[in-house]
């Protein structure tokens, strides 16, 4: 077999920087484009009361996208996984999903419209979103579908989620300091905030496209990875799947942490603003200083998993989510200032982000080559398939559920929906963790990597 050189590592985990800088701006900044507080000073361009038993337009188009896009995670899946290309089965999507996810999120936030509110606006991001979240799925589930793949044993794919939850957490860092930068843009070139905005994303958008491309054309699958094609239409493929019982329960712990996480993600700029009264540029700072206390946890965690294994420390990060969860739920109401407040989040945040940044994708890694051991069937594209699947159907759920609580009170004069957000998230945060409870570690992790086309390969590269 041949040995995964650093270089393959460095190279596959700037694609998930790429990623993570579209994924950061479209989880942070959509919502609040489209349902800005008074106080922002961002023009509105689609309507901001309730159109459907108190679900917002921007509820509304958010859920609908994204239920789409969980349909067609499993279709994409499985055609990765069935790919028969002299290139491999995950590379060829990635080099031609690349750049129509970079185009289409710039389009999202360039409304025809920009100058007042319109239904053309409205019909403009119901068109798009879904577009993009398909082009966005076309690259990211093949690509963490190589996880599985390059990674030859449970340690070495917790090496290898190490490596892109660092990316990961750049990428996001990155989208988050927008503020700072549009704010240079409005600045340099007197144009208004949202022109600023959209310009802002506009240039992220194309540094992502260039990370993006960089695995997609550097990492040979022939050598690499497995080209071997699994037999299995989506139907038989998605029900062998279920069978695994492991696998179901975390999953349902996946569906609700990736409920909250949007919760959270999204609401995490009206915490700054509204709860603790900063400015929106903070948001970029506690981002960061998250990222750089989860980065520094990062080689503890990996130690610590491959010693006592992932589950004992996935539970702390659930445990840790509640409680920042039932700690927010308080904010501003503590006799100290509002940024002192918000430290707490940073701590509690940044012992989630470093556990849950790395060990998931690891432990569906595990599953999947727990399964083709078992099978013989090579599905990893599908298990991360049917994983998203269900974590965006918990996000749809969320962006559907999110602004319409927000709508009740998301300003400083009233924060009731931000607070009720809050406390419906730890809730469910609290199910997530009752649900992973019943993953059995021991007996998943004790597979190993299944050779298939690799075993006639000469081990002539070498870490």
């Amino acid at each position: 077999m041949v040995t995964l050189p650093r270089r393959i590592r460095v190279f596959y985990s700037l694609g998930q920087l790429g990623w993570s800088i579209l994924a950061g701006i479209m989880g942070t900044w959509l919502i609040y484009f489209y349902l800005p507080p008074v106080e922002s000073g961002i023009h509105v361009v689609i309507p901001q009361g309730s159109v459907f038993m108190g679900v917002t337009i921007i509820g509304v188009i958010m859920g609908i996208s994204t239920l789409i896009n969980a349909v067609t995670d499993l279709w994409i899946a499985n055609m990765s996984d069935r790919t028969k290309h002299r290139l491999g089965r995950r590379t060829p999507f990635m080099r031609r999903s690349a750049l129509p996810c970079a185009i289409l999120l710039v389009c999202i936030f360039f409304v025809p419209f920009q100058n007042g509110i319109h239904t053309i606006n409205s019909l403009w991001l119901l068109i798009l979103l879904p577009l993009y979240f398909v082009a966005f799925t076309c690259y990211v589930i093949p690509y963490t579908a190589l996880l599985s793949e390059l990674g030859r044993s449970t340690e070495d794919r917790i090496d290898l989620s190490t490596y892109i939850s660092v990316t990961w957490f750049l990428g996001l860092i990155i989208a988050t300091f927008a503020p700072n930068i549009w704010e240079t843009v409005m600045t340099v070139f007197g144009i208004s905030k949202t022109a600023s905005i959209q310009w802002t994303f506009a240039g992220l958008a194309a540094i992502a496209l260039i990370l993006m491309l960089i695995p997609a054309y550097t990492i040979d699958e022939n050598l690499y990875g497995s080209t071997t094609a699994t037999s299995l239409d989506i139907k038989a493929s998605v029900k062998a799947i279920f069978q695994n019982r492991d696998f179901r329960f975390f999953l349902m712990s996946e569906l609700g942490y990736w409920f909250t996480n949007s919760f959270f993600q999204s609401s995490l700029v009206y915490y700054i603003t509204v709860l603790a009264r900063q400015k929106e540029t903070h948001v970029g700072l506690i981002v960061a200083a998250v990222g750089v206390l989860s980065f520094l946890l990062y080689p503890l965690i990996n130690r610590l998993s491959k010693s006592y294994g992932k589950k004992k420390l996935m539970i702390v990060s659930f445990a840790s989510l509640i409680v920042s969860f039932i700690y927010i739920s308080l904010m501003g109401m503590f006799p100290f200032d509002g940024f002192l407040q918000l430290i707490p989040i940073v701590l509690l945040s940044a012992v989630t982000a470093a556990i849950s940044g790395i060990l998931p994708n690891a432990i569906v890694a595990d599953c999947a080559v727990y399964d083709a051991t078992s099978s013989g069937e090579n599905k990893e594209a599908l298990y991360f398939g049917v994983r998203s699947f269900l974590t965006k159907f918990g996000t749809a759920l969320s962006v559907i559920i999110l602004p319409t609580i927000l709508a009740i009170g998301n300003s400083v004069h009233d924060d009731s929906g931000i607070r009720i957000s809050v406390v419906i998230a730890a809730l469910v945060s609290l199910l997530s963790l009752i649900a992973f409870l019943k993953y059995d570690e021991n007996k998943i992790s004790a597979s190993h990597h299944p050779i298939g086309n690799l075993e006639a390969q000469e081990p002539t590269h070498h870490a």
